[in-house]
């Protein structure tokens, strides 16, 4: 009985080929001792994952680095922890991005999701090179506060219709937008 069990198993594992994903006949295809079921899904979830919070988080940096410095430049001190503070608001928003965007969100509510995200995002990228730039700009950083601000709450809004933990997750945003306009507010 137990052999014939496991000529069965052999069977359906040999007539899956090649396929990484795992997922074929309910039985999984793992060849070798450290691979799982279904490791292939896993690894391209990871890899999304990843590029989907890692790519706004290096542009938020990379607009940081490319606003060089106003002519009295503000305190390094400061534009340390607005750097480091804005960053990490970015990650965790891209965060709840990728959240509701595997749930099918993004395609299902385009302009509930993804519109205040790209506004939002846009409005990021912006406030560095105008508030930190050669040409200062405070009251435009503070027009820019207030888009994040606005975007961050109409993201968790729509992420949150989606998933209720990537809404959870966009509300920091909103707060860092509100504590971003306070220092912008200093620098005026």
């Amino acid at each position: 009985m137990a052999t014939a069990a496991h000529e069965g198993v052999t069977q359906r594992v040999a007539a899956s080929g090649s396929r990484d994903d795992g997922a074929s006949g309910g039985i999984a295809a793992v060849s070798g001792p450290n691979k799982k079921p279904g490791g292939g899904r896993r690894r391209r979830g990871l890899r999304s994952v990843a590029a989907a919070v890692s790519i706004p988080a290096a542009l938020v940096a990379l607009s940081f680095f490319a606003a060089g410095h106003s002519t009295p430049p503000p305190s390094s001190a400061t534009v340390a922890v607005v750097r480091a503070g804005s960053v990490a608001s970015e990650a965790v928003l891209a965060l709840a991005a990728w959240m509701a965007w595997a749930e099918g969100g993004l395609h299902a509510r385009p302009a509930a999701t993804l519109l205040p995200y790209a506004a939002r995002l846009g409005a990021a990228l912006a406030w560095a090179p105008l508030v930190l730039g050669r040409h200062a700009a405070a009251r435009a950083g503070l027009a820019c506060c207030a888009a994040m601000a606005v975007g961050a709450v109409a993201c968790a809004r729509g992420f949150g219709a989606v998933n209720p933990v990537a809404g959870d997750l966009a509300k920091p945003a909103v707060a860092w937008a509100v504590i971003l306009a306070v220092v912008n507010y200093k620098m005026l």
